[in-house]
């Protein structure tokens, strides 16, 4: 598992809702494998595991530790009794535990039970898949928050959440992930 130095540069950030993504790895055949079990069987020991080795990369920038709140990144409620777990709300959880940033897994909701992101053909039908999704359902105003996810590809579903956030009142909106894509 190659580590991911600095942040990602997402073409998605110039019409983005998320003010900076980082991620701890880079999302290479092994790291496929490793987020394929974590998501689909149930791996709580797993996600663990995952923080432990992907906090370094969160906490080494003063302003992300100083974030009021990691939130996962919500799964529909029946993808989640489907899944028996959420794994960014594990991996988030943990996070919490090893930074002392608060964790909020109740903050965003996911009210639509949309397809599947990699069943979509590009970034756009991923970005029209996300469109009216995300619900906030606690108070953000003014707050620095960091949304978590197992995974970033395209940047679609992280930067729906982040406009929820934002339209909500959160005064910024940054992502973590432990896993990107290598771009050429």
């Amino acid at each position: 598992m190659k580590r991911v130095e600095g942040p990602v540069e997402y073409g998605i950030l110039e019409r983005s809702h998320i003010d900076e993504i980082r991620s701890g790895f880079y999302y290479d055949d092994i790291l496929q494998s490793i987020v394929h079990f974590l998501k689909y069987h149930q791996a709580p020991g797993l996600a663990k595991k995952m923080a432990e080795l992907a906090a370094p990369e969160l906490m080494k920038h003063p302003g992300w530790a100083r974030a009021d709140a990691l939130i996962p990144i919500p799964l529909h409620k029946a993808k989640a009794r489907e899944r028996g777990y959420n794994q960014a709300e594990e991996i988030a959880r943990h996070l919490s535990e090893i930074t002392s940033i608060s964790f909020w897994p109740d903050a965003l909701i996911r009210r639509t039970n949309t397809v599947s992101q990699t069943k979509m053909k590009n970034a756009q039908e991923r970005v029209d898949n996300m469109k009216n999704v995300f619900d906030v359902r606690r108070s953000v105003l003014g707050r620095r928050l960091i949304l978590v996810d197992d995974v970033i590809t395209t940047g679609a579903t992280a930067n729906a959440c982040a406009q929820a956030l934002k339209q909500a009142g959160a005064q910024s909106v940054n992502v973590f992930s432990v896993a990107r894509p290598i771009f050429d």
